[in-house]
């Protein structure tokens, strides 16, 4: 088994409001979803979506190889950005015999 996250639906959650540090307006667009680790974990998490992106259609997403970078003091880090994630392809139905 393999790292994926699941798309339950195709809506992105919002969030508007104004910086308080800096004042000015800001926007985050998030979609929920659920992470299978490989160990077969399940945890909620949201990707977080580019303004103007739409929604991921529902569905398994797999990391793509740009998702993995290495970060601070040497940890293994992915990102949770929509646009690493690439909808996995479904493996063909075995033939019977």
């Amino acid at each position: 088994m393999s790292l994926t996250i699941s798309i339950p639906e195709a809506k992105i959650d919002v969030k508007t409001g104004t910086s308080r540090k800096t004042g000015r307006p800001y926007t985050i667009s998030e979609q929920p979803g659920f992470v299978t680790l490989p160990n077969g974990e399940k945890r909620r998490i949201t990707l977080q979506h580019e303004d103007g992106d739409a929604a991921l259609p529902p569905g398994d997403y797999v990391p793509r190889d740009s998702a993995y970078w290495v970060g601070d003091f040497g940890a293994l880090s992915i990102s949770t950005r929509a646009k690493h994630w690439v909808q996995a392809t479904a493996k063909p139905a075995a033939r019977a015999a």
